[in-house]
């Protein structure tokens, strides 16, 4: 609801619990869309207009699910940058507005790297410099690890800021609901790691290779068996992406539950 006085400007009522209970469930609604439209206009081409396929497969960069998990992840890194913005204002402590604001720059990176798929080809160059192959080969198996090249450089990395966070928001947030919610998207993104990892092992004499071992077991073929980890995966990365926008958007609105915002001309 809007309120206007000639004198002070415009102030918006809003009921911020209602609009984002609506922002997330409307959030995982696309998310399960996603996967409903892989499977049956992709996979089960509903259509045979390869262009139309592929904008609806999942496992695709230059699709409307890698848009949307690029956004989103965007956006969650913006609440963050505000969530920094309230709490200096606040003068909040020092420990505060530094946690949110590796936050904020972590997310915002972790957006373009998605969208820019940059930690892949760093992992092939990788493997070029290690082993001397073609960077256009692909970045599998490098040396003892079965798997993409790019988790020996980034698992490090991504591990340290996933511990970062879960410290740092335990002991910034307030509601224990929301420390068990950051808890559980950062679950999530281990499982879509370790999907990823059990993906990139591509030879069936490899004694960790579980999709072979699916195919041969169900039946499936070990594309399908592919296609269908890497839809769960990135269901489960935009997922945890959808959980932690909730955690920063309540807190935020419990950090400031009043906001003003002055435009000087």
């Amino acid at each position: 609801m809007a309120t206007a006085n000639p004198g002070a400007g415009t102030v918006l009522d809003i009921s911020a619990a209602r609009v984002i209970a609506i922002l997330f469930v409307g959030l995982v609604a696309a998310e399960i869309f996603f996967v409903v439209a892989d499977h049956f206009i992709n996979v089960g081409r509903l259509t045979g207009q390869g262009p139309i396929r592929r904008f609806f497969n999942i496992t695709r960069e230059d699709g409307l699910a890698s848009w949307f998990a690029v956004t989103q992840t965007w956006m969650v890194g913006l609440t963050a940058g505000l969530v920094y913005l309230v709490v200096s204002g606040q003068g909040g402590a020092r420990w505060r507005r530094m946690g949110w604001l590796i936050l904020m720059f972590f997310l915002l990176y972790m957006a373009m790297d998605d969208g820019a798929e940059f930690h892949e080809r760093i992992g092939s160059s990788v493997k070029a410099m290690l082993q001397g192959d073609d960077a256009g080969s692909g970045s599998r198996a490098v040396g003892f690890f079965p798997s993409y090249a790019w988790q020996l450089v980034f698992l490090p990395i991504f591990g340290a800021f996933g511990l970062f966070m879960l410290w740092f928001l335990n002991r910034e947030l307030v509601a224990t609901v929301d420390k068990l919610l950051v808890l559980a998207a950062v679950g999530l993104l281990v499982m879509a790691v370790a999907a990823d990892f059990f993906e990139g092992i591509d030879t069936a004499e490899h004694a960790l290779d579980l999709y072979g071992w699916i195919s041969a077991t169900w039946g499936p073929s070990r594309a399908a068996v592919l296609h269908y980890s890497k839809s769960v995966e990135e269901f489960v990365e935009m997922l945890s992406m959808s959980v932690l926008w909730l955690v920063f958007l309540r807190h935020l609105v419990r950090t400031a539950p009043t906001l003003e915002i002055r435009l000087r001309g």
